[in-house]
This record gives C-alpha cells, structure tokens and sequence, in this order.
C-alpha cells in the first residue's frame, strides 16, 4: 500500500511540474487514445467517480481538443498523415451499463464520438470482479439507442472476454469471428477494430483479426498514437480511479512511462 501511494505521489509531482513550468504549452503531433472502463460511485480501480469524469470531459472542450472518433484517427495513420495536436479518442472497454447512464448524457452534452467495445456473449448480464463486486453490462436496447445517435461506435471485445494468447488457436477464432459477427447482425454494420480483452495478445491473434477484416486493434500498453504506429498495437492511456485531473491533463500531453 505505501509503495503504491508513493508511486501515485511521485507521479502527482511529475504532472504537475510538467503541466505548470516545463512545455507549459506544448502538445506532440500525436494522439492520446484514453481507455475508460466503467464510470460511477464503485471504488475500483478501474473505475472512474462520476463527476471526475463530468470535468474531464469539460475540460476537453473547453481547451477546445479535437476528440476525434477512432476511425478518423485510423485513417489517418493508413494515409501517413499527420496528427493535428491535441487530438484525443475516447474508448471504453467492456460496455459497462454506467456508460449508458454516466458517459452517454455528457458525451451527448459535448458533442464527442467515442467507442465502446463489447463482448456480445456477457451483454445483459451481471459480471462480477476479482473484488466479488458487481457490474452489469449494456443490454442490447441501449446499446442501439446508443449507436443510433451517430456518437458511439461499438466494436468487439472478443466473445466471452478470454485471454486470447492463453487459449487455443480455434478458440480465439471462435472468440474474434463470433464477437464480430454479432455486433454486425445486431447493429447491421461492419466491425473493423478490436480491443484485446485484458491486453492479452500475440502475433497468432493479430493474423487472425487481419484475416477477418480487422483495421485495426487497441492494446492497453501505455504511450501515444502517431502516423507511424503500428495499427494493431495501438497504445492507450489509462483513466482510473487513481487519475486526478493534474494526472489527466498530463495524460493528454505526455508520456511517463519510466514511473514503470
């Protein structure tokens, strides 16, 4: 517990002297893929309280950010172009049903595109976490209510959350092809980016989703979008719990992996 607390201290510090006194005003040519999960009054960690997220997103646009849908960031790194500064792309894995009641209103609110990332087997059910509490997911009512509005994409998030490294060859076909499928048929439309369900992936895994008409694919590896990334090793930067708006604000603009 100390360790942790000094990590997210020292983390705490760093932002703040680099938002305050060192490239007060720069922002990279590069975009800042944001990775939520659920957003409400849950104390875990990958959770993200309400109103934190209610000033975020405020913040965003007042600092007049391009939040770009995922697929415009996409194209732009098929075409080689660059990315326009403070450019950010709001992702959420999972399809927490507090993202139809928390996330929904204030995305409607700003006007910002974001994507959601299901897997179709756990929708209308009840999950439970490691710390034995629960969450539901999206059902499929909101989830078209929510695609209707043009705001918010979804995506496959494989079919029952696997593993997809740690489970056979078949399986993980079985998991892409049948999350995608899915969503195509209940949303009539087409599926072209993947989230790895917990990360977890291997050159086997992107063959696989090239293989079936994947652009594209989000890991959970910490860093910065550009031209010349690899687009299915997308990085994201991860909104939690932890994340104060000094530490979000950093976020948008740099890269501390070294606190590793």
């Amino acid at each position: 517990m100390n360790k942790m607390r000094t990590k997210k201290l020292i983390k705490n510090i760093a932002y703040f002297f680099l938002n305050q006194f060192f490239f007060f005003k720069f922002y990279s040519t590069k975009g800042a893929i944001l990775m939520y999960h659920s957003v409400g009054d849950k104390e875990i960690f990958f959770n993200v309280r309400k109103n934190d997220f209610i000033r975020q997103m405020a913040y965003l646009k007042e600092k007049k950010f391009n939040v770009f849908s995922l697929s415009q960031l996409v194209e732009r790194i098929e075409k080689k172009e660059p990315i326009p500064k403070k450019t950010v792309v709001l992702t959420f894995d999972d399809g927490y049903e507090d993202n139809y009641f928390n996330v929904y209103p204030v995305l409607k609110k700003h006007n910002f595109p974001a994507t959601i990332f299901l897997a179709p087997d756990l929708v209308g059910r009840t999950t439970r976490s490691k710390q034995n509490i629960s969450f539901k997911i999206l059902d499929w009512p909101q989830i078209q209510e929510m695609f209707q509005s043009g705001l918010i994409d979804f995506q496959p998030h494989g079919l029952t959350h696997q593993k997809l490294a740690r489970i056979s060859l078949e399986q993980a076909k079985n998991e892409i092809k049948k999350s995608k499928e899915i969503i195509e048929r209940r949303l009539d439309k087409k599926c072209c980016f993947f989230s790895y369900p917990n990360g977890d992936f291997n050159e086997a895994v992107i063959s696989i989703l090239r293989e079936n008409g994947f652009k594209a694919a989000l890991t959970v590896k910490s860093g910065m979008a550009d031209r010349n990334s690899d687009l299915f090793k997308l990085p994201r930067k991860s909104v939690n719990l932890e994340t104060n708006i000094v530490q979000f604000k950093g976020k948008l603009k740099f890269n501390l992996n070294f606190l590793k």
